[in-house]
């Protein structure tokens, strides 16, 4: 297998992983009222998907690292395959949140074996070879095939032949069902692509549980001890709180602009696809930023920068200027995604790769979280055009992490 190939499928699998959430996220809340749920309902099934996933990285991670990566993909599309059907099929608060869980479960086990078999599978045909196009491709590939998912969303729900209500399968289930199709398609494309070295030795499940704890703790111990991935990870929260105050922040300003919930919702859906694409532009810019900029920190340090002026920049009154900013935002994020990425890989071994990966996870995520929690009740007291200033601020100060950042160097696998 060479290089290109292994680059290809990278590409392929990371943007069939995406495009079922691409279809499932203009829907998502729209089910839950559809089947009598209120947003207080609706927000705890967000809560449970999120602790789910939250609870379950490390573990999973480790998992990865220990018994390889194709069984953990797999393991991950089927349960994809799973909550889609539950999803579309569940009509009560009980069903609808294992639906929630099981989705958890499933973002949790893919956060991180297919970069990291990308990674492998990369060195060992070439160890001098890049891994900075393949990892900014994948990163521009996710983000079109969230923007195509949630534009094909709407062309289904207008000719989808269910009825809008009082049925097991109503209108708003068409895309968790299309969602699970595209998750069985990504499951047998990754049986059939994603080959491994055969282990030396038989993993008994005895093994498994017991070198899991070991490599979870073992991959705690480098973020703590490592200078580079202690930055990185700062770094990631700071993102992590900044997109989640965006996607909080952004829709009720809009509406208060276009002057009604309806028109909000509509213009946000606009913005949340051309955010989508910017992220993809960002990211196949990221090389060319590189070469420019010299160093694969600068750019994402002058991103992040950038973004957090464009995330202020959001809180203008005009939507032309507001969507100008919007997508400058997941642009220059974009930039310097890939980027961080790279870093973090060659600051680790194979030994450890999923479970940083998942780290990296837990910190995008938790930030996420306590920024909803922070900033919410803020934007109710100064409205959210205000309370914009202060994820940018957290985005900036994040940013500083990056400064005369030490020179990658592995460290040896722990024991």
């Amino acid at each position: 297998m060479t290089v290109d190939r292994v680059r290809r499928i990278f590409i392929t699998l990371t943007a069939m992983r995406w495009l079922p959430t691409g279809l499932t996220v203009p829907a998502i809340v729209l089910i839950g009222q559809a089947r009598g749920l209120s947003l207080t309902q609706i927000g705890m099934l967000t809560a449970i998907y999120g602790t789910t996933a939250l609870a379950l990285e490390l573990p999973t991670g480790g998992l990865s690292d220990v018994i390889g990566r194709r069984p953990v993909l797999v393991a991950a599309g089927l349960l994809s395959v799973v909550a889609g059907m539950v999803t579309a099929m569940g009509s009560s608060f009980a069903v609808l949140a294992c639906a929630a869980a099981i989705r958890g479960a499933a973002r949790a086990l893919d956060s991180g074996p297919l970069q990291s078999w990308f990674v492998e599978r990369t060195l060992a045909v070439d160890p001098e070879a890049s891994l900075r196009k393949g990892l900014s491709m994948a990163a521009a590939g996710e983000s079109i095939a969230l923007a195509v998912g949630t534009l094909a969303t709407g062309g289904l729900l207008t000719v989808t032949p269910l009825p809008a209500s009082d049925s097991l399968l109503i209108a708003l289930s068409t895309p968790f069902l299309v969602s699970a199709a595209v998750s069985s398609v990504q499951v047998v494309l990754v049986a059939v692509w994603v080959r491994e070295p055969r282990p030396v030795a038989r993993l008994t499940l005895r093994d498994v549980i017991a070198d899991v704890p070991r490599t979870i703790a073992g991959g705690a111990r480098l973020a703590a001890i490592h200078t580079t991935l202690r930055r990185l990870l700062f770094v990631t929260a700071a993102v992590g709180a900044a997109l989640a105050s965006i996607e909080l922040l952004t829709p009720p300003h809009i509406a208060s602009i276009a002057g009604s919930s309806a028109k909000g919702a509509s213009a946000y859906a606009v913005l949340a696809t051309l955010g989508f694409l910017g992220s993809a532009m960002g990211a196949a810019l990221a090389p060319a930023a590189t070469r420019l900029l010299r160093l694969p920190s600068r750019v994402p340090l002058v991103g992040a920068l950038g973004a957090a002026v464009a995330l202020a920049a959001t809180g203008v009154q005009t939507l032309g200027l507001l969507a100008v900013a919007y997508v400058a935002f997941y642009v220059l994020l974009g930039v310097g995604s890939p980027l961080l990425d790279e870093l973090t890989h060659k600051s680790v071994t194979s030994r450890e790769r999923a479970t940083m990966l998942s780290v990296g996870s837990m910190a995008l995520q938790g930030a996420g979280v306590l920024a909803a929690l922070a900033f919410g009740p803020l934007a109710d007291h100064v409205a959210p055009a205000l309370a914009l200033v202060a994820p940018s601020f957290v985005l900036a100060l994040g940013s500083l992490a990056l400064v005369r950042l030490p020179a990658p160097a592995r460290l040896p696998a722990h024991e």
